[in-house]
């Protein structure tokens, strides 16, 4: 017996209570964003007072502002942060995108994972791991580096304790820590860029590296705006690293907004304050992205937020 068409119902869930279970699962992530992203912003009021010190908390308007634009230490505080931000924008950006073109450019399967897992390992160690390792191969006593540095007659050198050379410290071990992670958008949209404009390029005469610049790059454009604008609106804002690696003798050239934000806030308890230093790195952050993205709609002919 022949079935009627308009009597077979598609199996499953109907359209309205398949939307109905997909919201319900988006309650755990709204009410994370809620309860820890957006309620902590009622502490923005404490920058305008004087909470830390007295017992009865009192408005003071935009005195904690004043008093930081005339602190002493705000102009090498807001300089060690935009000289790191500025040296880990130029030499750690562009080298995620280089790790995926390369690993796109791998044909074994077994060699390419090989690859993958070697350098996003580093990403899932903290940066209290990162820091005792480096501590201990840049050791003057008994570091690999500096054994190296023996065998060819170089005086042992102390890099974590040496002004010149802790911000490069600072980048490398960044670098090396997250450049792999980083990769993984740029290896996702890889993926997705449509063969035939390979065999196109090919076709017309184009090279590996031709293809490369003709094809892979431009189909990288909107990703490579899209990380860049995550990357700046947090490029102000480092401060787990720097802390469980600098110390007092290259204090002054490392010494970030956060670092400063945290030393006034918890170690000093001055915490209005410290919330007022907290409130000007976010709108600086703010600003800087805003104008990325303005950057990108007259560049790149597309808005990114």
């Amino acid at each position: 017996m022949l079935l009627d068409r308009t009597q077979v119902r598609p199996r499953g869930l109907s359209a309205p209570r398949r939307r109905t279970t997909l919201l319900l699962l988006l309650i755990p992530g709204v009410l994370w964003y809620v309860l820890f992203k957006y309620l902590p912003m009622a502490g923005i009021a404490y920058a305008f007072t004087d909470f830390g010190f007295r017992a009865k908390v009192s408005f003071v308007g935009l005195d904690n502002f004043k008093r930081l634009f005339a602190s002493m230490d705000f102009g090498r505080v807001l300089g060690n942060t935009l000289l790191l931000s500025l040296l880990n924008m130029v030499v750690f950006f562009p080298l995620p995108i280089l790790i995926a073109l390369l690993l796109n450019e791998i044909r074994g399967l077994k060699a390419r994972r090989a690859v993958q897992f070697v350098i996003y390992l580093p990403h899932f160690f903290s940066w209290v791991v990162v820091g005792g390792i480096f501590t201990m191969l840049l050791s003057p006593s008994n570091g690999l580096v500096n054994a190296l540095l023996g065998r060819l007659g170089v005086a042992p050198v102390y890099f974590m304790a040496s002004p010149g050379w802790f911000r490069w410290i600072l980048v490398g071990s960044h670098v090396w820590r997250d450049m792999g992670y980083a990769a993984v958008i740029y290896i996702a949209t890889l993926a997705t860029i449509d063969p035939e404009l390979y065999a196109s390029a090919y076709v017309d005469g184009a090279g590996r590296l031709a293809q490369t610049w003709y094809v892979t790059l431009p189909c990288l454009r909107s990703t490579i705006a899209t990380v860049l604008l995550l990357n700046l609106a947090g490029v102000l804002k480092i401060f787990e690293q720097i802390l469980v690696m600098y110390n007092s003798a290259v204090k002054q050239v490392s010494d970030v907004l956060k670092t400063y934000e945290f030393t006034e806030g918890l170690l000093n308890g001055d915490i209005g304050y410290a919330t007022a230093v907290g409130l000007f790195t976010s709108l600086v952050s703010f600003v800087l992205v805003v104008g990325l993205n303005q950057l990108s709609k007259h560049v790149l002919d597309e808005s990114i937020m």
